[in-house]
């Protein structure tokens, strides 16, 4: 048998969602270092291929290894997969990583079809994998051997500056050419401690690539035909942490011609004096940035400080006032449904979006989002507290997923009061639909019919006005007539 690596991204539950706005960063990373040491290794994406069955199964008969990225919307998929695989090619050790089997490792590698769980970040866990390693040796691996359940050592996190370039030639030329929205990576992590970020809680900390090396990759991603006329996402937990940094990244656009309209993610604090001032602003406008994506996460001051968010909601309103001044159009993530949220809180929050979306039209507002606990937080903890117990098997997340589009049903919450689950989950409908103009609320990537969109659209309208949310009768009925959840 040829020592191959499969790479799998499996497909998420809801199979109508579109995910062509961008790719599995991490997987690619993978690949990227994998080949870099000499692996031979297919990279196999179930979201956005619409033939990876078939080069699964063409694959499968030829592998060592099948190793899966999996999010906790993907466990249903990522079994199936594993299932496949396994009928097709016994030999094949099932190495599951990411999100789900990090917080849920010992639950994950008890189910009989997966060898290996890689535990935190995995490019060279599955190199030493595949290099023959003793696997008792692997840091940051959890196995079986015989019945027993054996946890290796915790694998440091690495240097992203030691990691290579992402190899584009690693990736389907179908995606390629279909993706909205060019990923690249300029570090890895967050130095900040919200109590509800996996960051923190996995103790991620901030570690950058050079700004030769981010430069490096813009050129190359520059030189690709297939990349012509499309927008950039730095997809940093944090873009901003060194602001020299940045600023010799954003100068070094200017200088060497690279400018291509991008987009990140950055703190609402950032936005001051000696940070992001108004100086440096402008030269964001000028190297291609176009758009800032805040976590505003809510409007009242007793859960921002609950969180560990270390902002306060002047932070959020000035941050939007500046990039407007230059021409860049803020985005706000919110989220509502945290244990101990009371009604009146919720409504903090709404006050919130209302005061951003005065500001202007071109503000854009992801959410309300319901909030949703990663084990290993203190917000968990009091999940737990409350009622709440997690699936004690993969095939039970599995159930628990299906059919939603988000992590996990609100339904499920027991920190959730009766009266506020309709309220919770309503709400990221009610601000998409209410709180924007009817002309950006019509042109949302809901599909339905026009005159039934618009319907619905007035209703909500009105609704966002009187500040009326009781009885989402309409908001229920129209969930059973679009092809994607609101």
């Amino acid at each position: 048998m040829s020592q191959r690596i499969i790479l799998i991204n499996p497909s998420f539950n809801i199979a109508k969602a579109n995910y062509d706005s961008s790719i599995s960063v991490g997987l690619l990373s993978m690949a990227s270092y994998l080949d870099s040491r000499g692996v031979a290794l297919a990279l196999i994406d179930g979201a956005r291929e619409s033939n990876y069955l078939e080069r699964l199964k063409k694959e499968a008969p030829n592998c060592a290894w099948a190793a899966f990225s999996v999010m906790t919307m993907q466990v249903g998929q990522a079994l199936k997969i594993s299932q496949m695989i396994k009928e097709i090619n016994p030999a094949c050790q099932i190495i599951w990583g990411g999100p789900h089997p990090t917080f849920f490792p010992e639950q994950t590698i008890k189910n009989k079809l997966i060898d290996i769980v890689c535990v935190g970040e995995g490019e060279k866990t599955i190199y030493d994998i595949v290099s023959g390693r003793e696997r008792r040796e692997i840091e940051g691996i959890v196995f079986k051997e015989g019945s027993a359940i054996i946890a290796n050592k915790t694998r440091l996190l690495h240097n992203p500056a030691a990691m290579p370039l992402f190899n584009w030639d690693l990736v389907p030329r179908e995606i390629l050419e279909r993706l909205q929205l060019i990923p690249s990576l300029t570090s890895r992590g967050c130095p900040h401690r919200c109590t509800f970020c996996i960051n923190a809680i996995l103790k991620n900390s901030w570690r950058p690539r050079t700004a030769e090396q981010v430069l490096e990759d813009l050129k190359i991603i520059k030189s690709r035909p297939y990349f012509a006329g499309k927008k950039l996402r730095f997809w940093d937990e944090n873009f901003f942490v060194d602001i020299d940094r940045a600023k010799k990244i954003i100068d070094g656009m200017i200088k060497q011609n690279l400018i291509i309209p991008w987009e990140t993610t950055v703190r609402a604090n950032y936005v001051k004096e000696g940070m992001i001032n108004e100086v440096f602003m402008a030269k964001l406008k000028q190297s291609g940035c176009y758009l800032l994506s805040f976590g505003a996460e809510s409007g009242c001051p007793r859960l921002l400080k609950k969180m560990k968010k270390d902002i306060n909601p002047e932070d959020v309103i000035n941050s939007a006032k500046v990039a407007l001044r230059h021409g860049i159009i803020p985005q706000y993530s919110f989220m509502i449904g945290l244990p101990g949220e009371t009604r009146p809180e919720m409504m903090e929050t709404l006050g919130l979006i209302d005061r951003l979306v005065k500001l202007s039209p071109k503000i854009q507002i992801l959410g309300p989002q319901a909030f949703r606990p990663y084990p290993g937080s203190e917000l968990y903890n009091e999940c737990v507290a409350s009622g709440w117990q997690e699936p004690e098997s993969l095939e039970e997340w599995a159930r628990l997923a299906e059919n939603e589009l988000n992590y996990l049903s609100i339904k499920n919450f027991p920190w959730v009061k009766a009266r506020d689950k309709d309220f919770v989950e309503s709400m990221e409908a009610y601000v998409r639909f209410g709180a924007h103009s009817i002309k950006s609320a019509m042109g949302s990537s809901v599909k339905a019919k026009k005159l039934f969109k618009l319907g619905f659209i007035l209703i909500c309208q009105l609704r966002w006005k009187l500040k009326f949310f009781a009885w989402p009768i309409e908001y229920k009925l129209a969930k059973r007539f679009v092809a994607i959840k609101f």
